[in-house]
């Protein structure tokens, strides 16, 4: 059995994918002319290793490239390929829009912060805004993401946070534009 999605959004990782693409690529060259040249300088790394680090470069290359978000009617889940999140979403209390900088977060990809006393994991891209998900249980209280539709994310969580919890909400329990 399927499960539909509410919304579905995949954004391309540029500063990441270029990143991990030249280091790639510096890899692969220098193995290539180690097997082709002949080894240079006094210790040379080993034909094997730099192989291997390519091949590793590789896959975080074509992990991180994209992305996604995902959201059922059972969790939202966020993550760069093999690595992601699935929230349930009676852990969800609250959105809104972050307006932390990113180089309080340490630069892009995944990373964790604390904010205002709160731990937060956050998936990032260069140049997206974040939504942060306010969470009532789990190591992170809150979990921040890059999208290209902040407003719409944050109108689909609300909707769901409603429904869940019934017309009698607080206002201030309302996720915030």
């Amino acid at each position: 059995m399927q499960i539909e999605n509410i919304y579905e959004e995949k954004l391309f990782s540029k500063g990441l994918t270029v990143t991990l693409a030249a280091v790639t690529a510096g890899l692969l060259f220098v193995s290539l002319y180690q097997i082709i040249v002949g080894r240079r300088g006094i210790r040379p790394a080993p034909n094997w290793f730099l192989l291997v680090m390519f091949l590793l470069f590789l896959g975080l290359t074509v992990n991180f490239r994209n992305l996604n978000i995902k959201m059922t009617p059972r969790y939202i889940s966020v993550g760069y390929g093999i690595f992601k999140h699935d929230i349930p979403w009676e852990n969800v209390e609250d959105c809104y829009l972050d307006e932390v900088s990113t180089a309080k977060y340490g630069g892009w990809g995944i990373r964790i912060g604390k904010i205002k006393g709160k731990w937060r994991l956050v998936y990032n891209v260069i140049g997206a805004p974040r939504v942060v998900l306010s969470l009532n249980k789990g190591k992170f209280k809150e979990l921040v993401f890059s999208t290209d539709h902040p407003q719409k994310v944050i109108e689909i969580v609300n909707q769901k946070l409603v429904k869940q919890k019934g017309v009698n909400m607080k206002k201030n329990q309302i996720c915030r534009w």
